[in-house]
């Protein structure tokens, strides 16, 4: 015979399945579906605990239980924008920024960004969010020279691509895109609320302008729960 939390647990991940509570969906809390269920509060708990490490439902501290998000296909080609997918999908989309500062190139970074090793580099953290759930940490270094006032107005206004169009720089167009996964570090898991033992995808890229300078190199850890990536030509 089942356990109580095991029992509750199947009949929810069916719920989830078959969409009776639809992606995004806030679940009950323990003491409603304790009440609702008959069981104890531990039962939920636990039941919900193992819905979140099987990575069908995501605990956010003080706010809640929330159904997962997931399939959305990112089409990555040279000028596609994940903020720009959601917005098709009728999804609120917005950002986090996490940090921001500037630094001196180390050899590394020189060499991806082609400029002089000690040359200013600004260095910018965010989380992409789509009604208000994290799909994706970045982070994302540029030339510091490029713009005027560059960490005040990216701070301000928080999209680089909208920065280029003011200064008349042009679009920023992605020349190459490098796609892994791995399991995600307790940091990311915290940030972008997902299990620690679901993969995620690590996303490494380099973009550019259309007079061949090289603007930005950009890491990312993606949700793989949430988020497919498909490429085109």
């Amino acid at each position: 015979m089942k356990p109580q939390w095991e029992t509750l647990y199947d009949e929810l991940k069916q719920g989830i399945r078959s969409r009776r509570f639809a992606p995004g969906e806030r679940l009950p809390t323990e003491h409603q579906l304790s009440a609702a269920s008959g069981v104890s509060r531990n039962t939920v708990r636990r039941a919900y605990l193992a819905l979140s490490q099987d990575g069908l439902i995501r605990i956010v501290n003080g706010r809640g239980s929330y159904v997962m998000q997931n399939g959305i296909v990112y089409e990555i080609d040279a000028v596609s924008r994940f903020r720009d997918v959601l917005q098709r999908l009728g999804v609120d989309s917005g950002w986090r920024m996490i940090e921001i500062g500037t630094f001196s190139a180390d050899p590394d970074m020189a060499q991806k960004l082609q400029i002089r090793q000690g040359d200013g580099v600004l260095r910018y953290t965010a989380l992409v969010l789509g009604n208000d759930v994290p799909f994706i940490l970045a982070t994302r270094y540029f030339p510091l020279d490029l713009l005027a006032d560059f960490e005040n107005r990216l701070t301000l206004g928080g999209s680089f691509t909208a920065l280029l169009r003011e200064e008349g720089l042009g679009d920023l167009r992605r020349v190459s895109t490098t796609v892994g996964a791995r399991m995600p570090q307790d940091e990311e898991a915290a940030l972008l609320e997902c299990p620690r033992n679901a993969p995620l995808l690590d996303v490494s890229a380099v973009g550019r302008l259309d007079s061949g300078r090289i603007v930005e190199w950009q890491h990312a850890v993606m949700n793989s729960q949430l988020i497919r990536l498909s490429f085109s030509a």
